[in-house]
């Protein structure tokens, strides 16, 4: 084995001294003037900025960013303005939400961009692996597209850019990771204290006054208790959304068709006892933002007497008792009628506490309702 690696060295030796002892006529093809000469053309500049809020402390930043980026770039006279692409309170965690930054892809593959300017990494991506195949994509492009990073003075066009947007990336995804952490924290201090996070958006039979405080929906709590009093008395899932929607009862999000699911999701949910378990689900990491189930992964915490309550703890113990035997045929002997004038309000959003009216109605019920 060694004196096979030692004759193979010999020859390519031999080989190089034989190219420097007999001279050989090499002629060189020029590179295209268009990628070894830019300055005979103006570049066409992207600028992109965003910021993760609305806030009003944010919208200021977000606005000198656009202007700023617009200036700069009509005020060099080798750069031609291609875009201003801004997105505004998007998580910089993931790029699916980001419209104007997949908008900024699109026109860089379609040759309609040769330069982005971005503040820092930070603003472009904070996930190292977004970045990492976001900019060796554009590198690669027939017409490659570069990113300049302001606040290190770096184009990822640059030969020696590979090693240091790798190690800045990796900066940017940790401080990702820690300030999701720092808000997981936070969220379970609250747990423990008793202090829930409840939306009432989706939540049948609840809302919540101008101070933020959970109160009972008395319109929908008659739902709800409908629902709990037909399953007790005898009728399957399926025959108390057929008797729903032949009322013309909405769900708690508008739709016209109840499933079963969405029933048995009311039948077994403790917040009508007035009950409140918190983390029943956990986010698996701050870059999918995936919500899975906790099935004994994460610690729970339980709230009794945390809201009002709609149904009696008796009631629904005896309702959780019925559930471990589901029906499959009507076991009822007497029908529990479904409220005939339901009133529907827009839980949040600016027409929040308006009244759906139902175009079924008739005058002497939009008179006892706005009485």
């Amino acid at each position: 084995m060694v004196r096979r690696n030692t004759r193979k060295t010999t020859r390519q030796q031999e080989r190089i001294r034989e190219a420097f002892e007999n001279e050989r006529v090499v002629e060189i093809i020029p590179a295209k003037s268009e990628y070894t000469d830019i300055k005979t053309k103006k570049l066409r500049v992207a600028a992109y900025c965003r910021v993760s809020t609305f806030d009003e402390s944010q919208s200021g930043s977000f606005e000198l960013q656009k202007q700023t980026y617009t200036q700069k770039i009509n005020n060099n006279p080798e750069w031609k303005l291609a875009g201003i692409y801004a997105d505004q309170g998007a998580s910089g965690t993931t790029i699916k939400k980001r419209e104007q930054f997949l908008q900024m892809l699109e026109d860089c593959r379609a040759g309609n961009i040769d330069l982005i300017i971005v503040k820092s990494v930070s603003r472009f991506a904070r996930n190292q692996l977004d970045f990492i195949g976001i900019y060796r994509e554009l590198k690669t492009l027939p017409n490659p597209v570069g990113i300049y990073i302001e606040d290190i003075n770096l184009n990822t066009l640059d030969t020696n850019s590979e090693f240091i947007l790798g190690v800045m990336s990796i900066v940017a995804q940790g401080e990702s990771e820690q300030k999701s952490a720092s808000i997981t924290w936070s969220v379970i201090e609250r747990f423990k204290r008793g202090i829930p996070i409840i939306p009432t958006h989706n939540l049948l039979g609840y809302t919540k006054d101008q101070y933020g405080r959970i109160i009972i929906d008395d319109s929908e709590a008659k739902i709800v208790k409908f629902i709990y009093g037909s399953y007790i008395d005898g009728m399957s899932a399926r025959e108390i959304a057929e008797s729903l929607m032949k009322n013309k009862i909405p769900t708690v999000t508008g739709l016209d068709t109840w499933s079963n699911l969405a029933i048995y999701n009311i039948l077994k949910n403790e917040k009508y006892k007035g009950e409140i378990i918190m983390q029943k689900t956990f986010t698996v990491d701050c870059f999918s933002h995936k919500s899975r189930k906790n099935n004994g992964e994460k610690p729970k915490y339980r709230l009794k007497n945390g809201i009002p309550s709609i149904i009696p703890d008796s009631r629904w113990e005896l309702v959780q008792q019925l559930l471990k035997h589901p029906r499959r045929k009507s076991k009822s002997t007497t029908k529990v009628n479904a409220p005939k004038l339901y009133i529907k309000k827009i839980k949040s959003g600016m027409l929040r506490d308006f009244i759906v009216l139902d175009s079924s109605w008739k005058s002497k019920d939009i008179y006892n309702i706005f009485k």
